[in-house]
């Protein structure tokens, strides 16, 4: 299965169920409570969109430092053809040599988005994914957070990684840091995000996944007067 829900009372109602293999790398849509008391066996599909979730970070972040889509917007405006020297200077561009690059989950997805973060002479940082034992090299997000310019998610949706992201966490951020998701929508409280944003205590993000899909019912994210905001349809996979 992929999208398919399949809840305790599907699991309590096929005796014969033995396995659920998901085309997908996400669990949430299974109830893994449900299936261990079972015994039901649940397997997700690993490594399949590495270079796709690369690359959509990468762009992602790179339309965000550069400003690459307000740019363009002046060119099709006819500021250029206006403009007094020979390029404008309206917006700030920030380069990402030097700057801290944070990773929570650090996977496959984890590490490949890190190796392309240093690439661009960006510093790793990893978190201990909360929930997750601490591990050696990896510092606390709490600690993490101040410090980054950039914060990148790709760990699962759990009862410890829920809302991750909050206003605490936001309000503990460099004013113009990058927050980028496409992980799981739940793991950003999106109206704190939607807020820091618009005061301009954020500096922009990037939200590949809400935490209803589609959003039938809306979400604060959508709406149309955020800065410095993109929002994607589950397309980084």
């Amino acid at each position: 299965v992929n999208k398919l829900r399949i809840g305790r009372e599907a699991i309590a109602a096929t005796p014969t169920l033995k396995l659920v293999v998901l085309a997908a790398t996400g669990t949430n849509n299974v109830d893994l409570d449900a299936a261990g008391e079972r015994g039901v066996a649940v397997c997700n599909l690993r490594d399949y969109c590495t270079a796709s979730v690369v690359q959509h970070v990468m762009g992602a972040l790179l339309l965000l430092t550069h400003r690459l889509r307000e740019y363009d917007a002046l060119v099709r405006s006819g500021a250029w053809q206006k403009g007094e020297q020979f390029c404008l200077l309206e917006y700030p561009i920030r380069e990402l040599c030097g700057r801290r690059f944070g990773v929570v989950g650090y996977g496959t997805l984890g590490r490949a988005v890190g190796r392309a973060a240093q690439g661009f002479g960006m510093e790793l940082a990893i978190a201990n994914r909360p929930g997750g034992a601490p591990q050696p090299g990896r510092v606390n997000l709490a600690e993490l957070l101040p410090t980054l310019d950039v914060l990148s998610l790709h760990c699962p949706l759990t009862p410890a990684t829920a809302g991750l992201i909050g206003a605490s966490q936001l309000a503990s951020m460099k004013p113009d840091a990058v927050l980028i998701n496409t992980a799981r929508g739940a793991l950003v409280d999106g109206a704190a995000l939607a807020a820091a944003l618009r005061a301009g205590r954020l500096g922009g993000a990037a939200i590949d996944v809400l935490p209803q899909e589609p959003p039938v019912d809306g979400d604060p994210l959508l709406s149309p007067d955020i800065p410095n905001l993109i929002v994607t349809p589950h397309v980084a996979w």
